[in-house]
């Protein structure tokens, strides 16, 4: 989508790296506003608080809070731990655990 002559998608990796950044869909129509999330716990309550929407949507926000989580720590008990925080934000989202 372009706003102000500039595109946005609704959820992409930040310029600066270490970082996502979605279009607040809460915010919408009304108001246009960026969010910049750099961890997990960001991603979660984004996905709880329906900032992003739609199963689409929702996947690739859980795959880029998998990722996140990964950085600060790749161990296979953070992965597990973070694709059960996940999975727990929507418990309804069939997305959310098939991403």
């Amino acid at each position: 989508m372009k706003v102000g002559g500039k595109a946005y998608r609704a959820i992409a990796a930040a310029e600066s790296g270490g970082a996502v950044e979605i279009v607040d869909q809460t915010r919408l129509p009304h108001e246009f506003v960026v969010e910049r999330l750099d961890s997990l716990a960001g991603i979660c309550a984004a996905i709880r608080g329906m900032k992003v929407r739609g199963a689409p949507l929702i996947g690739a926000a859980a795959a880029w809070g998998v990722a996140l989580a990964m950085r600060a720590d790749a161990s296979d008990c953070a992965l597990e731990n973070a694709c059960a925080r996940l999975a727990e934000t929507r418990p309804t989202a069939v997305n959310l655990r098939w991403a």
